[in-house]
């Protein structure tokens, strides 16, 4: 058995994975190419293992059994996930936030919310009005200034449909798989920054505005309503993938966050129009886009 060992660092946080798949391996540092650095010599943290048996692939965290899959697909995504839980857990100089993020002009927009909301939808249409991407889930607070890193995993969507612009493709690319719901197979695809789309690790972003995207799949229109800053604090603190470590003090951190930002909650029916909508909140003049490319992802089969 041939083994593959490296080490990585997300953020501060350096991790070791040793693997006897060469296509995991493989792909692992392709999907990570925008996200990690090389170990640089750091002990790790934490060390992972996937290692495939007669019937299953067998990740391990230190030593400790935490999954198994009979497929090669669900590997990154899983490990990934126990990485995401160290870095809550061993990186406390951070928020992290349930969000998207994207990046115009210097600043950043968030876009908070729990799953199915249509972060990553609305984060992949506002690629296409010229916004940088930063991140479809997981928004990276430095409590020091309160400014956005990029945490540019890659985006991960439903379908195998094209749903950027032919410009904004050419800097990503794009891993299709399909997944088991029940007795159906459905078809996702991550989308992988490359070259130009890839933001070096010292960049970092005021945060200028905070919409909160609800998705509803029974109305056509799409409309902004602005929010108070306290609710907005608190829905931010509800989006907080490691506010317990923070106590008493995740409030005030939440408050000031908000407090020189424009927040508003989003209803969104038609993607088009979302997108406009937030490109208008910059004070840019909307950029014409193919419907048909915007909606297509928007059309999502209910998964089973």
């Amino acid at each position: 058995m041939s083994l593959s060992t490296t080490r990585f660092e997300v953020l501060s946080f350096p991790f070791e994975l040793t693997t006897d798949d060469k296509e995991f391996f493989d792909e692992f540092l392709e999907l990570n190419s925008a996200l990690t650095l090389p170990g640089n010599g750091k002990l790790p943290q934490v060390q992972y293992s996937v290692i495939k048996n007669t019937k299953y692939f067998c990740i391990r965290e230190n030593g400790k059994f935490r999954n198994r899959w009979a497929h090669r697909w669900p590997l990154y995504l899983s490990v990934m996930m126990c990485v995401r839980d160290c870095l809550y857990l061993h990186l406390k100089e951070y928020l992290f936030l349930h969000s998207g993020a994207l990046a115009k002009n210097n600043k950043a927009v968030l876009l908070p919310g729990p799953s199915e909301s249509g972060k990553s939808t609305l984060t992949l249409g506002l690629l296409n009005y010229g916004y940088r991407y930063l991140t479809d889930e997981v928004v990276v607070i430095d409590l020091s200034d309160l400014r956005v890193l990029p945490f540019q995993r890659p985006i991960y969507i439903y379908g195998w449909h094209s749903v950027v612009s032919a410009e904004v493709e050419k800097y990503f690319k794009f891993y299709r798989f399909k997944e088991r719901y029940g007795n159906t197979m459905q078809p996702w695809q991550y989308a992988v920054p490359q070259q130009e789309a890839i933001l070096p690790k010292d960049t970092n972003f005021e945060v200028g505005w905070i919409v909160f995207p609800t998705y509803n799949k029974t109305q056509k229109d799409s409309y902004l309503k602005p929010v108070s800053r306290a609710e907005a604090a608190f829905n931010l603190m509800q989006n907080g993938w490691n506010m317990q470590r923070f106590n008493d003090c995740g409030l005030k951190v939440c408050s000031e966050l908000v407090k020189k930002a424009d927040c508003y909650r989003l209803i969104m029916g038609d993607l088009k129009e979302a997108c406009e909508l937030i490109e208008g909140l910059t004070g840019n003049a909307p950029v014409s886009v193919k419907s048909e490319a915007l909606e297509s992802i928007w059309k999502r089969k209910a998964l089973l």
